[in-house]
C-alpha cells in the first residue's frame, strides 16, 4: 500500500471531529516523514492483543459500571443462556466514542516523542 493509498484511506475513515483531527495528524506525521516504514513496526497486534494492552476491568466499569467479563461476552458475541449477547446502539457508541478517544491520546503522546 502506498502513502496515497494510506492517506486516502484515513481521510475516508475521518468521519466524525474527532477522527478528523486524528487524520490530520496522521498525515502531518506522514508529510513529514515521521512514519514507521515497513520492517520497521515494533508490534505485529491483532485485534484480541488490544485487550492485553487496554484495562478493560477499568473501561467496563468506568463507561458502563459492569464487569469485565460482561464487556468480553459482547466483543466475543458470546452466547448465554441461549441468547447471543451483543451491544445496543447507545453502548455501541459509547465503546466506539472511547476507543476514538484513546486511539486520539496514543497518537498525541506518539507524536511528541
Amino acid at each position: 500500500m502506498t502513502e496515497a493509498d494510506i492517506i486516502n484511506e484515513i481521510i475516508e475513515r475521518a468521519q466524525s471531529t474527532q477522527g478528523q483531527r486524528y487524520a490530520n495528524e496522521i498525515l502531518e506525521r506522514l508529510r513529514n516523514g515521521r512514519h514507521l516504514r515497513p520492517g520497521k513496526q515494533i508490534l505485529d497486534l491483532k485485534s484480541e492483543d488490544i485487550l492485553k494492552i487496554l484495562n478493560v476491568s477499568y473501561l467496563a466499569d468506568c463507561l458502563f459500571g459492569r464487569s469485565r467479563s460482561w464487556l468480553c461476552r459482547r466483543l466475543n458475541h458470546d452466547i448465554v443462556q441461549s441468547k447471543r449477547e451483543v451491544f445496543t446502539t447507545e453502548e455501541r457508541d459509547t465503546l466506539k466514542k472511547a476507543l476514538d478517544t484513546i486511539a486520539y491520546e496514543i497518537q498525541k503522546l506518539s507524536n511528541s516523542l
